[in-house]
């Protein structure tokens, strides 16, 4: 168990938990808006039986802890990583050249990273008190549309999904360079899939509360 701890310990084991976790919490996040744009089909009411479905599979909770601890893990270790660099760079190390992002947005977001996974982690938190802490014999759908139909609200969950969009968009190509898929071949294509995979989240996301706030 020593090589274990000696390898997870260092910072080359400590980025690649940071990408395998982070992959991990993309993967949910995509089955997460597959299941809540349900709330399109059939006048919402197929979200309230994907709801029930979820939650009569066995294991269901295990799967929910096996995600808080996903979720946890990565800031845990996404903050230690960062002060580890700030040390590496008070030293004097220098990052290569071909680990920088390339464009003033893949820069931009690179620089916020610690930010933006701030902010969602403080969205994470609201959305979990809005719809899963909440005790009522109301459906997904009912609870939904209740909460979101405060504009104010509604404007909170669009602007949240877009910053997780901000945060998937550079999280994504830098899972996978720091899992060894860094070349001038591969690279651009990854920056462009998450950056597309980004854009298709922050949109899919943000269209529920505006929509119910604005439109429904």
């Amino acid at each position: 168990m020593g090589w274990l701890k000696r390898t997870f310990g260092s910072s080359v084991g400590t980025k690649l938990l940071v990408a395998l976790t982070g992959l991990g919490l993309v993967g949910f996040l995509v089955a997460h808006l597959t299941g809540n744009l349900l709330i399109y089909v059939d006048d919402g009411q197929a979200i309230n039986e994907y709801a029930k479905g979820l939650h009569a599979l066995p294991g269901f909770q295990l799967m929910e802890l096996g995600l808080i601890l996903c979720f946890v893990a990565h800031i845990v270790l996404t903050i230690r990583l960062s002060l580890a660099n700030k040390a590496a760079k008070g030293g004097g190390y220098a990052v290569s050249a071909t680990k920088k992002p390339t464009g003033i947005v893949a820069l931009l977001a690179s620089k916020t990273m610690a930010l933006s996974g701030l902010v969602v982690l403080i969205f994470l938190v609201v959305h979990i008190a809005d719809f899963r802490l909440e005790r009522t014999g109301e459906g997904p759908m009912e609870l939904i549309f209740e909460t979101l139909k405060n504009p104010l609200h509604a404007s909170l969950y669009a602007v949240g999904s877009l910053l997780v969009s901000w945060h998937v968009s550079h999280g994504f190509q830098s899972a996978f360079r720091s899992l060894g898929f860094n070349h001038n071949d591969v690279t651009p294509m990854l920056v462009k899939l998450g950056s597309g995979l980004a854009i298709l989240l922050g949109i899919g996301f943000a269209s529920i509360p505006v929509w119910i706030a604005f439109f429904r």
